[in-house]
């Protein structure tokens, strides 16, 4: 495998947090879910409700995925546990390839690497969720067995 998973220190969970509050307020306008106007204080109130500990919040794992040919970080993945409903199960909240480095199979290996890790946990199961203007992603996740349970639907009244 050419990339590992490094857990996120402090300094790098502070520049990936600024940067994914922006990010998921923008998925969700451009997804036609949120307006403008309030999206970044909304997406801001969401991470604090998942992550109110930060880094160090109880059975939240923040990796930076390192290419371990150049030992640089070429993306991020964030994987929650629970252990609810039907047994110990995860659930991918974040997973970013910077754009230098999409399309040479990073992504692949790093679900890979989150599976195993998943397994050393006792999950059997791991969701995670894809906006449906993110069609690359979701052929990603498709042709790494992850199946659609769920969709939600929206309709605009004018």
């Amino acid at each position: 495998m050419l990339i590992l998973l490094r857990e996120m220190s402090q300094n790098a969970f502070c520049e990936y947090e600024d940067k994914a509050i922006r990010s998921y307020a923008n998925e969700n306008i451009e997804s036609g879910r949120w307006i403008k106007k309030g999206a970044v204080e909304q997406s801001r109130a969401v991470f604090k409700k998942l992550l109110p500990d930060g880094l160090n919040t109880k059975d939240n794992y923040l990796f930076e995925i390192i290419l371990k040919s150049k030992d640089c970080v070429v993306g991020i993945l964030w994987l929650s546990v629970e252990d609810k409903y039907a047994g110990k199960s995860a659930f991918i909240y974040d997973i970013e390839i910077y754009e230098d480095y999409r399309r040479k199979g990073y992504a692949k290996q790093s679900l890979k690497a989150i599976e195993s890790y998943s397994k050393d946990l006792g999950i059997n199961k791991i969701g995670l969720h894809v906006f449906n203007h993110n069609k690359s992603a979701a052929s990603l996740y498709e042709a790494m067995g992850y199946d659609v349970v769920s969709s939600n639907m929206v309709k605009t009244i004018v």
